[in-house]
Protein backbone atom coordinates (compact mmCIF):
# COMPACT_ATOMS: atom_id res chain seq x y z
CA UNK A 1 0.00 0.00 0.00
CA UNK A 2 1.12 3.57 -0.67
CA UNK A 3 2.43 5.91 2.02
CA UNK A 4 1.82 9.67 2.39
CA UNK A 5 4.88 11.86 1.89
CA UNK A 6 5.16 15.15 3.75
CA UNK A 7 8.42 17.09 3.51
CA UNK A 8 9.36 20.69 4.27
CA UNK A 9 12.38 22.70 3.21
CA UNK A 10 13.47 26.11 4.48
CA UNK A 11 13.77 28.95 1.96
CA UNK A 12 16.66 30.94 3.40
CA UNK A 13 16.90 34.06 1.22
CA UNK A 14 14.63 36.28 -0.87
CA UNK A 15 16.57 35.17 -3.96
CA UNK A 16 15.73 31.54 -3.15
CA UNK A 17 12.11 32.61 -2.70
CA UNK A 18 12.16 34.16 -6.21
CA UNK A 19 13.46 30.89 -7.69
CA UNK A 20 10.84 28.86 -5.86
CA UNK A 21 8.13 31.13 -7.29
CA UNK A 22 9.43 30.76 -10.85
CA UNK A 23 9.31 26.98 -10.51
CA UNK A 24 5.97 26.66 -8.74
CA UNK A 25 4.16 29.18 -10.96
CA UNK A 26 5.73 27.76 -14.14
CA UNK A 27 7.11 31.14 -15.24
CA UNK A 28 9.73 29.57 -17.54
CA UNK A 29 9.19 28.31 -21.07
CA UNK A 30 11.20 25.15 -20.46
CA UNK A 31 12.98 23.38 -17.59
CA UNK A 32 16.22 21.70 -18.67
CA UNK A 33 17.02 20.72 -15.08
CA UNK A 34 13.74 18.82 -14.75
CA UNK A 35 12.74 16.99 -17.96
CA UNK A 36 9.73 15.46 -16.14
CA UNK A 37 7.87 18.78 -16.44
CA UNK A 38 5.54 18.83 -19.45
CA UNK A 39 4.75 22.49 -20.04
CA UNK A 40 1.87 21.64 -22.38
CA UNK A 41 0.10 20.01 -19.40
CA UNK A 42 0.75 22.87 -16.96
CA UNK A 43 -2.72 24.23 -17.69
CA UNK A 44 -4.03 21.27 -15.64
CA UNK A 45 -2.22 22.38 -12.48
CA UNK A 46 -4.62 23.06 -9.60
CA UNK A 47 -4.41 26.35 -7.69
CA UNK A 48 -5.41 25.83 -4.04
CA UNK A 49 -4.28 29.24 -2.75
CA UNK A 50 -3.70 31.55 -5.70
CA UNK A 51 -0.76 33.92 -5.99
CA UNK A 52 -1.23 36.56 -8.68
CA UNK A 53 2.00 38.34 -7.74
CA UNK A 54 5.68 37.55 -7.55
CA UNK A 55 6.53 35.56 -4.41
CA UNK A 56 8.70 38.42 -3.12
CA UNK A 57 5.86 40.93 -3.50
CA UNK A 58 3.51 38.61 -1.62
CA UNK A 59 6.16 38.16 1.09
CA UNK A 60 6.44 41.94 1.56
CA UNK A 61 2.67 42.15 1.73
CA UNK A 62 2.46 39.46 4.44
CA UNK A 63 5.29 41.00 6.49
CA UNK A 64 4.18 44.65 6.20
CA UNK A 65 3.87 45.16 9.98
CA UNK A 66 7.18 43.39 10.61
CA UNK A 67 8.83 45.74 8.09
CA UNK A 68 7.34 48.84 9.80
CA UNK A 69 8.64 47.60 13.15
CA UNK A 70 12.13 47.08 11.69
CA UNK A 71 12.24 50.50 10.01
CA UNK A 72 11.13 52.16 13.28
CA UNK A 73 13.93 50.37 15.13
CA UNK A 74 16.49 51.48 12.53
CA UNK A 75 15.73 55.14 13.28
CA UNK A 76 17.55 54.77 16.61
CA UNK A 77 20.39 52.66 15.21
CA UNK A 78 23.89 53.90 14.38
CA UNK A 79 24.30 54.63 10.66
CA UNK A 80 27.07 52.01 10.24
CA UNK A 81 24.78 49.33 11.67
CA UNK A 82 21.61 50.16 9.79
CA UNK A 83 20.17 47.50 7.49
CA UNK A 84 17.30 47.48 5.04
CA UNK A 85 14.46 45.09 5.82
CA UNK A 86 15.45 42.86 2.87
CA UNK A 87 19.05 42.64 3.97
CA UNK A 88 18.07 41.97 7.57
CA UNK A 89 15.83 39.10 6.46
CA UNK A 90 18.55 37.62 4.21
CA UNK A 91 21.24 37.92 6.90
CA UNK A 92 19.04 36.41 9.59
CA UNK A 93 19.77 32.88 10.79
CA UNK A 94 16.06 32.20 10.46
CA UNK A 95 14.44 31.27 7.15
CA UNK A 96 12.46 33.61 4.89
CA UNK A 97 9.73 31.06 4.20
CA UNK A 98 9.05 27.33 4.43
CA UNK A 99 8.08 25.17 1.46
CA UNK A 100 6.06 22.05 2.19
CA UNK A 101 5.60 19.25 -0.33
CA UNK A 102 2.82 16.66 -0.07
CA UNK A 103 2.70 13.62 -2.37
CA UNK A 104 2.75 9.81 -2.53
CA UNK A 105 3.78 7.23 -5.14
CA UNK A 106 2.24 6.88 -8.61
CA UNK A 107 0.09 3.90 -7.56
CA UNK A 108 -1.79 6.12 -5.10
CA UNK A 109 -2.72 8.62 -7.83
CA UNK A 110 -3.40 5.96 -10.48
CA UNK A 111 -6.93 6.25 -11.90
CA UNK A 112 -7.70 9.26 -9.65
CA UNK A 113 -9.91 11.95 -11.18
CA UNK A 114 -9.00 15.61 -10.93
CA UNK A 115 -11.77 16.11 -8.35
CA UNK A 116 -10.34 13.31 -6.19
CA UNK A 117 -6.86 14.86 -6.37
CA UNK A 118 -8.41 18.21 -5.39
CA UNK A 119 -10.04 16.52 -2.38
CA UNK A 120 -6.65 15.03 -1.40
CA UNK A 121 -4.98 18.45 -1.71
CA UNK A 122 -7.67 20.17 0.37
CA UNK A 123 -7.24 17.50 3.06
CA UNK A 124 -3.49 18.26 3.11
CA UNK A 125 -4.33 21.96 3.47
CA UNK A 126 -6.59 21.16 6.45
CA UNK A 127 -3.49 19.61 8.02
CA UNK A 128 -1.56 22.86 7.33
CA UNK A 129 -4.28 24.97 8.97
CA UNK A 130 -5.39 22.76 11.86
CA UNK A 131 -2.34 20.66 12.79
CA UNK A 132 0.55 22.93 11.86
CA UNK A 133 -1.37 26.06 12.88
CA UNK A 134 -0.78 28.31 9.87
CA UNK A 135 -3.47 30.76 8.78
CA UNK A 136 -4.49 31.38 5.18
CA UNK A 137 -2.97 34.88 5.46
CA UNK A 138 0.47 33.31 6.03
CA UNK A 139 0.38 31.32 2.79
CA UNK A 140 2.14 32.77 -0.24
CA UNK A 141 1.01 30.07 -2.65
CA UNK A 142 -0.38 26.51 -2.70
CA UNK A 143 -0.59 24.59 -5.97
CA UNK A 144 -0.83 21.00 -7.20
CA UNK A 145 1.54 20.18 -10.06
CA UNK A 146 -0.23 17.86 -12.48
CA UNK A 147 2.37 18.31 -15.24
CA UNK A 148 4.97 15.96 -13.75
CA UNK A 149 5.08 12.16 -13.40
CA UNK A 150 3.47 12.18 -9.95
CA UNK A 151 1.01 14.84 -8.72
CA UNK A 152 2.30 16.77 -5.70
CA UNK A 153 1.24 19.78 -3.67
CA UNK A 154 3.60 22.71 -3.05
CA UNK A 155 2.62 24.97 -0.14
CA UNK A 156 4.85 27.99 0.58
CA UNK A 157 4.25 29.70 3.93
CA UNK A 158 5.80 32.52 5.96
CA UNK A 159 6.20 31.38 9.61
CA UNK A 160 5.67 34.89 10.95
CA UNK A 161 5.06 35.13 14.70
CA UNK A 162 4.55 37.92 17.23
CA UNK A 163 5.93 37.14 20.67
CA UNK A 164 6.73 38.98 23.87
CA UNK A 165 10.41 39.94 24.01
CA UNK A 166 11.66 40.12 27.62
CA UNK A 167 14.65 42.29 26.73
CA UNK A 168 12.55 44.85 24.88
CA UNK A 169 9.65 44.36 27.32
CA UNK A 170 7.13 44.32 24.46
CA UNK A 171 5.78 42.14 21.67
CA UNK A 172 7.96 41.84 18.56
CA UNK A 173 7.65 40.18 15.16
CA UNK A 174 9.99 37.47 13.93
CA UNK A 175 10.09 34.65 11.39
CA UNK A 176 10.47 31.33 13.19
CA UNK A 177 9.81 27.95 11.62
CA UNK A 178 10.56 26.34 14.99
CA UNK A 179 7.30 27.78 16.35
CA UNK A 180 5.44 25.41 14.01
CA UNK A 181 7.81 22.44 13.69
CA UNK A 182 9.83 22.11 16.89
CA UNK A 183 12.27 19.35 15.97
CA UNK A 184 12.65 15.92 14.36
CA UNK A 185 10.43 14.23 16.95
CA UNK A 186 7.69 16.82 16.47
CA UNK A 187 7.95 16.37 12.68
CA UNK A 188 7.34 12.63 13.13
CA UNK A 189 4.25 13.37 15.24
CA UNK A 190 2.99 15.73 12.53
CA UNK A 191 3.52 13.06 9.88
CA UNK A 192 1.35 10.74 12.00
CA UNK A 193 -1.38 13.39 12.11
CA UNK A 194 -1.16 13.94 8.34
CA UNK A 195 -1.59 10.19 7.75
CA UNK A 196 -4.50 10.02 10.21
CA UNK A 197 -6.26 12.98 8.58
CA UNK A 198 -5.90 11.49 5.07
CA UNK A 199 -7.17 8.04 6.09
CA UNK A 200 -10.18 9.61 7.85
CA UNK A 201 -10.95 11.40 4.58
CA UNK A 202 -11.16 8.00 2.87
CA UNK A 203 -7.71 7.73 1.26
CA UNK A 204 -6.10 4.28 1.47
CA UNK A 205 -2.64 4.97 2.82
CA UNK A 206 -0.39 3.34 5.36
CA UNK A 207 2.06 5.17 7.64
CA UNK A 208 5.66 4.86 6.50
CA UNK A 209 8.04 3.03 8.83
CA UNK A 210 9.79 5.21 11.41
CA UNK A 211 13.51 4.99 12.03
CA UNK A 212 14.14 2.33 9.38
CA UNK A 213 17.78 3.39 9.04
CA UNK A 214 17.42 3.64 5.27
CA UNK A 215 20.62 4.81 3.60
CA UNK A 216 20.01 7.84 1.45
CA UNK A 217 21.67 8.49 -1.89
CA UNK A 218 24.00 11.42 -2.28
CA UNK A 219 23.17 14.04 -4.90
CA UNK A 220 25.97 12.74 -7.16
CA UNK A 221 24.73 9.15 -6.91
CA UNK A 222 21.21 10.30 -7.63
CA UNK A 223 22.30 12.20 -10.76
CA UNK A 224 24.45 9.29 -12.01
CA UNK A 225 21.65 6.74 -11.68
CA UNK A 226 19.12 9.07 -13.29
CA UNK A 227 21.41 9.84 -16.25
CA UNK A 228 22.17 6.13 -16.75
CA UNK A 229 18.48 5.27 -17.13
CA UNK A 230 17.92 8.30 -19.34
CA UNK A 231 20.72 7.18 -21.69
CA UNK A 232 19.39 3.61 -21.76
CA UNK A 233 15.89 4.83 -22.59
CA UNK A 234 17.23 7.16 -25.32
CA UNK A 235 19.30 4.38 -26.98
CA UNK A 236 16.35 1.98 -26.92
CA UNK A 237 14.09 4.61 -28.43
CA UNK A 238 16.51 5.35 -31.29
CA UNK A 239 17.01 1.63 -32.03
CA UNK A 240 13.25 1.06 -32.14
CA UNK A 241 12.70 4.06 -34.43
CA UNK A 242 15.42 2.87 -36.84
CA UNK A 243 14.08 -0.72 -37.06
CA UNK A 244 10.50 0.50 -37.24
CA UNK A 245 11.40 2.54 -40.32
CA UNK A 246 12.97 -0.50 -42.03
CA UNK A 247 9.98 -2.71 -41.27
CA UNK A 248 7.38 -0.15 -42.39
CA UNK A 249 9.34 0.43 -45.60
CA UNK A 250 9.41 -3.31 -46.32
CA UNK A 251 5.72 -3.68 -45.55
CA UNK A 252 4.94 -0.75 -47.84
CA UNK A 253 6.74 -2.51 -50.68
CA UNK A 254 4.93 -5.75 -49.84
CA UNK A 255 1.59 -4.00 -50.44
CA UNK A 256 2.44 -3.85 -54.14
CA UNK A 257 2.86 -7.62 -54.35
CA UNK A 258 -0.36 -9.55 -55.25
CA UNK A 259 -1.81 -11.24 -52.14
CA UNK A 260 -1.45 -15.04 -52.04
CA UNK A 261 -1.83 -17.74 -49.40
CA UNK A 262 1.84 -17.38 -48.59
CA UNK A 263 3.59 -14.10 -47.76
CA UNK A 264 7.30 -14.13 -48.47
CA UNK A 265 9.39 -11.78 -46.28
CA UNK A 266 13.02 -10.99 -46.99
CA UNK A 267 15.42 -12.76 -44.57
CA UNK A 268 17.01 -9.54 -43.34
CA UNK A 269 13.62 -7.92 -42.74
CA UNK A 270 12.40 -11.05 -40.93
CA UNK A 271 15.46 -10.96 -38.66
CA UNK A 272 14.95 -7.24 -37.95
CA UNK A 273 11.26 -7.87 -37.25
CA UNK A 274 12.09 -10.51 -34.64
CA UNK A 275 14.70 -8.23 -33.09
CA UNK A 276 12.19 -5.36 -33.04
CA UNK A 277 9.51 -7.43 -31.31
CA UNK A 278 12.05 -8.73 -28.77
CA UNK A 279 13.49 -5.25 -28.14
CA UNK A 280 10.05 -3.71 -27.90
CA UNK A 281 9.07 -6.35 -25.32
CA UNK A 282 12.27 -5.57 -23.38
CA UNK A 283 11.59 -1.84 -23.64
CA UNK A 284 8.16 -2.30 -22.08
CA UNK A 285 9.82 -4.10 -19.16
CA UNK A 286 12.49 -1.39 -18.96
CA UNK A 287 9.84 1.31 -18.84
CA UNK A 288 8.22 -0.45 -15.86
CA UNK A 289 11.61 -0.74 -14.11
CA UNK A 290 12.53 2.84 -15.01
CA UNK A 291 9.19 4.07 -13.72
CA UNK A 292 9.67 2.26 -10.39
CA UNK A 293 13.27 3.48 -10.08
CA UNK A 294 12.16 7.00 -10.96
CA UNK A 295 9.60 6.93 -8.15
CA UNK A 296 12.20 5.61 -5.72
CA UNK A 297 14.68 8.27 -6.82
CA UNK A 298 12.09 10.97 -6.22
CA UNK A 299 11.53 9.69 -2.67
CA UNK A 300 15.31 9.46 -2.17
CA UNK A 301 15.61 13.07 -3.37
CA UNK A 302 12.98 14.24 -0.88
CA UNK A 303 14.69 12.26 1.90
CA UNK A 304 18.14 13.59 0.97
CA UNK A 305 16.98 17.21 0.93
CA UNK A 306 15.21 16.64 4.25
CA UNK A 307 18.37 15.07 5.74
CA UNK A 308 20.57 17.84 4.37
CA UNK A 309 18.24 20.51 5.77
CA UNK A 310 18.19 18.83 9.19
CA UNK A 311 22.00 18.61 9.17
CA UNK A 312 22.33 22.32 8.29
CA UNK A 313 19.80 23.26 10.99
CA UNK A 314 21.70 21.12 13.49
CA UNK A 315 25.01 22.76 12.54
CA UNK A 316 23.41 26.20 12.95
CA UNK A 317 22.02 25.18 16.33
CA UNK A 318 25.41 23.84 17.45
CA UNK A 319 27.06 27.07 16.29
CA UNK A 320 24.58 29.19 18.23
CA UNK A 321 24.96 27.02 21.35
CA UNK A 322 28.77 27.18 21.14
CA UNK A 323 28.59 30.95 20.82
CA UNK A 324 26.20 31.18 23.79
CA UNK A 325 28.44 28.85 25.80
CA UNK A 326 31.54 30.94 25.05
CA UNK A 327 29.68 34.10 26.01
CA UNK A 328 28.43 32.44 29.18
CA UNK A 329 31.94 31.28 30.13
CA UNK A 330 33.28 34.78 29.56
CA UNK A 331 30.47 36.27 31.64
CA UNK A 332 31.18 33.80 34.45
CA UNK A 333 34.93 34.57 34.37
CA UNK A 334 34.19 38.31 34.39
CA UNK A 335 31.83 37.81 37.33
CA UNK A 336 34.42 35.78 39.26
CA UNK A 337 37.05 38.49 38.68
CA UNK A 338 34.59 41.14 39.84
CA UNK A 339 33.71 39.20 43.00
CA UNK A 340 37.41 38.68 43.80
CA UNK A 341 38.09 42.41 43.44
CA UNK A 342 35.07 43.24 45.57
CA UNK A 343 36.13 40.82 48.31
CA UNK A 344 39.60 42.40 48.39
CA UNK A 345 38.06 45.86 48.78
CA UNK A 346 35.68 44.62 51.48
CA UNK A 347 38.55 43.16 53.54
CA UNK A 348 39.70 46.67 54.44
CA UNK A 349 36.10 47.78 55.04
CA UNK A 350 35.44 44.86 57.41
CA UNK A 351 38.69 45.51 59.29
CA UNK A 352 37.83 49.18 59.81
CA UNK A 353 34.50 48.18 61.40
CA UNK A 354 36.20 45.62 63.66
CA UNK A 355 38.63 48.32 64.80
CA UNK A 356 35.77 50.72 65.55
CA UNK A 357 33.71 50.99 68.76
CA UNK A 358 30.47 50.06 67.03
CA UNK A 359 29.80 46.83 68.94
CA UNK A 360 26.52 46.07 67.17
CA UNK A 361 27.99 46.20 63.66
CA UNK A 362 31.19 44.44 64.80
CA UNK A 363 29.10 41.38 65.72
CA UNK A 364 27.34 41.53 62.37
CA UNK A 365 30.65 41.66 60.51
CA UNK A 366 31.99 38.64 62.39
CA UNK A 367 28.91 36.65 61.31
CA UNK A 368 29.43 37.82 57.72
CA UNK A 369 33.09 36.72 57.88
CA UNK A 370 32.06 33.32 59.19
CA UNK A 371 29.59 32.90 56.28
CA UNK A 372 32.27 33.96 53.79
CA UNK A 373 34.65 31.43 55.32
CA UNK A 374 32.05 28.62 55.23
CA UNK A 375 31.33 29.37 51.55
CA UNK A 376 35.02 29.48 50.61
CA UNK A 377 34.94 33.16 49.71
CA UNK A 378 37.61 33.88 52.33
CA UNK A 379 40.21 31.42 53.65
CA UNK A 380 41.64 31.27 57.18
CA UNK A 381 44.51 33.63 56.28
CA UNK A 382 42.02 36.23 55.05
CA UNK A 383 40.01 36.05 58.28
CA UNK A 384 43.14 36.28 60.47
CA UNK A 385 44.35 39.25 58.45
CA UNK A 386 41.02 41.09 58.83
CA UNK A 387 40.62 40.40 62.58
CA UNK A 388 44.27 40.86 63.64
CA UNK A 389 44.71 43.11 66.73
CA UNK A 390 40.95 43.60 67.10
CA UNK A 391 38.63 42.74 70.01
CA UNK A 392 37.17 39.84 68.07
CA UNK A 393 40.42 38.26 66.88
CA UNK A 394 40.15 35.42 69.42
CA UNK A 395 36.53 34.61 68.45
CA UNK A 396 37.45 34.48 64.77
CA UNK A 397 40.54 32.39 65.51
CA UNK A 398 38.53 29.94 67.63
CA UNK A 399 35.95 29.59 64.84
CA UNK A 400 38.68 28.73 62.37
CA UNK A 401 40.29 26.21 64.73
CA UNK A 402 36.94 24.63 65.56
CA UNK A 403 36.17 24.22 61.86
CA UNK A 404 39.58 22.67 61.24
CA UNK A 405 39.09 20.23 64.14
CA UNK A 406 35.65 19.16 62.82
CA UNK A 407 37.09 18.55 59.37
CA UNK A 408 39.91 16.45 60.85
CA UNK A 409 37.39 14.52 62.94
CA UNK A 410 35.34 13.78 59.82
CA UNK A 411 38.42 12.36 58.16
CA UNK A 412 39.16 10.00 61.07
CA UNK A 413 35.53 8.95 61.27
Amino acid sequence: MSCPIFRCQSINTLSDLDNSGKHNKREKDHYDSNPDIKIEESKNNIEIVKCNKKYREKFYELTKEYRKEHEERMKNTRSDRKKSFSRMVDDSKSCVADEMVFTSDSDFFKDMTKDEILKWANTCMEFVYNDLGYTREQIIHATVHMDEKTPHLHCVVVPLVKKFDKRANKEKYSISKREYIKDKIHLSVLQDKNHERLTKAGFKLERGEKGTGTKHLTTQQLKSITKFYERQAYKSKKKIEKDYYKITSALYKAKKIPLTDTVIIDGEIYHILLQFLHLYSEEIQNQVVYKNVSEELKIYAYDYRDLERRYNNLQNTIGRLEEKNNNLEQNINDLIDFVKQLLEILKDFFRQILLSKDEFNKKKIVNVLKDCYDNNLYNSSDLLEISKDTDLEIEVNNYINKDSFEKDYDIFE
